[in-house]
């Protein structure tokens, strides 16, 4: 793993780009950085399952939340 700047993120259609404040690594994270199984997704990788940030900014369609909202992203399998 390494430390690696990135351009901002733009958020597509029912997006949003969360400003992360807190956040853990745990075993899934492991399972993403070595690409094993199904937890194998296109480089870069980027390992965070847990975490809460604030919404930074916000696709079209995107209704349930709005910017400043404090949240937990979800990770589904």
């Amino acid at each position: 793993m390494a430390v690696a700047e990135r351009p901002e993120p733009v958020p597509g259609p029912e997006q949003v780009v969360l400003k992360m404040k807190a956040f853990s690594l745990n075993y899934r994270d492991l399972l993403v950085v070595n690409g094993v199984g199904r937890w194998k997704p296109s480089l870069p990788r980027i390992p965070l399952s847990d975490g809460v940030g604030l919404v930074a900014a916000m696709g079209s369609g995107v209704s349930r939340v709005k910017m400043g909202d404090r949240v937990a992203p979800n990770l589904l399998p």
